[in-house]
């Protein structure tokens, strides 16, 4: 880290590459640096083989790889890119520690067969990177500015290791995760990470004082070389760390931390040190994007600026990635967007039929820390997609983005709730598409607008903003809510309550025509407009009643009554076929009578 810069913003030709060195903490620190990037950006392979089998043209494509990719020339693969390096690296007795215990609990990984009877000692001698034995994170870092090492001695690649470090852009320590992820944080601009996954972590592990004395001089008089590079890395970490915090203080101590200014060697607390890094967060962003967007459509897919969130995720082949809350019950979304107007906040939340429906309704929005209701725009097979009324007022803060929070009243795994899932994460809702967009455009830009696209719905509106008064409540599909003045309520309401001038019926929803149609026969109800998708009833006596034998109102009822038939006759039939079948059985088991 030595020779680079102390801020950097990642440029388009750039590549970022994340050595992963087994036991660093690495399947954590992987999934913070793809929050990171687009998903699109993120090279899916993370071994030697999986990497090879690539062509060039679609790893030129990328711009975040990681994982255990020491045996591949990455930036021979990379012409015209420049390849920033970070990595993570650990106190070397207690990686070899880790590394060891890992591969005898873990029968799918390859070396398990030749470890599982080894003793610690043993291990600490063997399955060794060349020329330096058991030093390998020596080996991995030395092989990012040299591919071959053949020709090198021990000394000469720990030296060579030594120069390549300097060149990182970042180098991390396990014993300091929390302070390293907030010098990631300060060197590219992105908003304060948090530790708060635990990816492929072990339980409780053995620590040195456990492990007998001439075991222990076996692990370090084979991990030398790697000794001195921690100590190296350790270092220039101190250096860097502390240089950050007297630039954070310098620039916005006198609004955070009054009481530090002056003091030569400033002592932060993790919450002093996270707050002073949002401001260089915001100020970061800013510089680079001075102009606010009038629409704001985020999606996980998208770089993640937010806290609370557990990693990306997929449907099957859904291409729209999604994240989980958790493991606490809270997360936050950063998002730039212009407050000049009134707004209103849509998000989809799916994965629902996995998790509890009581933690559904616990749900709880914030705007800018001003708690927001919202209503319901679209529910199916899963998933909902909400709103929430934003006022201009709610919207203006001295930061470039709005900030939206999620909260519910608890996490829970979804092993807890389904032992046949095997997640045991915390985790509270899913979500995949956040948007804010300008009142005066809802009915253009909303999430569910492009149904609104198509003649009947189109002509349905057309109808009932020339009949409906604004005042009077409809009870509609809630998509509904975004074309018209009325009041909208739902189905389930209308069925409990009654009372209702206005019902628009669409006739794909078999389950609510059933139900609705059998309650619109004793209360007054006619329709009044109908076309290929919706029947509309009222009440108002003035309106011309459509009549049941029209040719889009009589095919409703004409399904439903056969709807109605079929749940009679088929129990019967069953019956029917049923004895018919038990007769036909004791018959066959008749014994024949001898003839005479």
């Amino acid at each position: 880290m030595r020779n680079f810069p102390t801020q950097y913003n990642l440029q388009a030709d750039d590549v970022l590459y994340f050595c992963h060195i087994p036991k660093t903490a690495g399947m954590t620190f992987r999934t913070i640096v793809e929050d990171q990037f687009h998903c699109s950006d993120v090279c899916p392979a993370t071994l030697n083989a999986q990497l090879a089998k690539m062509s060039p043209e679609e790893i030129q494509s990328y711009r975040l790889f990681r994982g255990h990719l020491g045996f591949i020339n990455l930036p021979e693969l990379l012409p015209g890119k420049q390849v920033i390096n970070v990595t993570v690296l650990r106190e070397p007795v207690a990686r070899v520690i880790s590394h060891y215990e890992y591969i005898r609990r873990m029968p799918g990984d390859p070396h398990y067969e030749a470890v599982k009877d080894m003793t610690l000692e043993e291990f600490a001698q063997k399955l060794t990177a060349g020329k330096v034995g058991k030093n390998i994170q020596t080996y991995h870092v030395a092989k990012t500015a040299q591919f071959s090492l053949e020709s090198l001695s021990p000394q000469e690649t720990l030296d060579l290791a030594k120069a390549s470090l300097d060149d990182f852009a970042f180098v991390g320590l396990v014993e300091r995760f929390q302070d390293s992820l907030f010098l990631l944080s300060y060197i590219f601009g992105w908003k304060p990470i948090f530790n708060s996954r635990k990816e492929n972590a072990a339980g409780k592990q053995k620590v040195v004082q456990e492990i007998p004395a001439s075991t222990l001089e076996v692990i370090q008089a084979n991990t030398r070389l790697d000794d001195v590079l921690y100590r190296h890395a350790k270092e220039i970490f101190e250096v860097r760390f502390a240089a950050m915090q007297r630039d954070l203080i310098d620039r916005f101590g006198a609004e955070v931390v009054p009481e530090l200014v002056d003091q030569p060697d400033p002592q932060l607390s993790s919450e002093q040190l996270a707050t002073l890094l949002e401001k260089h967060y915001d100020q970061r962003y800013r510089e680079l994007h001075p102009k606010p967007p009038k629409v704001a459509l985020y999606d996980f897919c998208q770089p993640l600026r937010g806290t609370g969130w557990q990693r990306r995720e997929y449907f099957n082949q859904d291409p729209l990635a999604y994240r989980w809350i958790g493991p606490t019950p809270s997360a936050t979304l950063d998002i730039p967007f212009d407050t000049s107007t009134d707004a209103y906040l849509e998000f989809q939340m799916v994965g629902l039929t996995v998790t509890l429906p009581e933690l559904i309704k616990t749900l709880k929005l914030e705007v800018n820390q001003q708690p927001l209701p919202y209503d319901l725009l679209f529910s199916n097979e899963g998933r909902q997609i909400l709103r929430a009324y934003v006022p201009q007022s709610v919207l203006q803060s001295q930061r470039p983005f709005t900030n939206i929070q999620f909260e519910v009243s608890r996490t829970i795994s979804l092993n807890s709730i389904n032992p046949l899932n095997p997640d045991t994460r915390l985790v509270g809702l899913a979500f995949n598409v956040v948007q804010l967009l300008p009142a005066a455009k809802v009915t253009e830009l909303s999430i569910v607008a492009p149904q609104f696209r198509f003649a009947p719905w189109q002509e349905t509106v057309a109808f009932m903003r020339q009949q409906a008064p604004p005042e009077e409540p409809v009870v509609a599909p809630t998509v509904f809510r975004i074309q018209l003045p009325n009041p909208i309520t739902d189905y389930k309401t209308f069925l409990k309550k009654g009372g209702f001038p206005w019902l628009i019926l669409h006739k794909g929803m078999v389950e609510t025509v059933d139900t609705v149609l059998f309650k619109l026969i004793g209360q007054g109800f006619a329709p009044v407009y109908a076309n290929e998708v919706f029947v509309i009833f009222s009440t108002h006596r003035h309106l011309p009643k459509l009549p049941y034998t029209s040719p889009h109102v009589k095919p409703l009822y004409v399904d439903y009554l056969k709807r109605q038939l079929a749940k009679v006759t088929k129990p019967i039939w069953r019956r029917v076929v049923s004895s018919g079948q038990k007769n036909q059985g004791q018959t066959k088991a008749q014994p024949k009578l001898n003839a005479k």
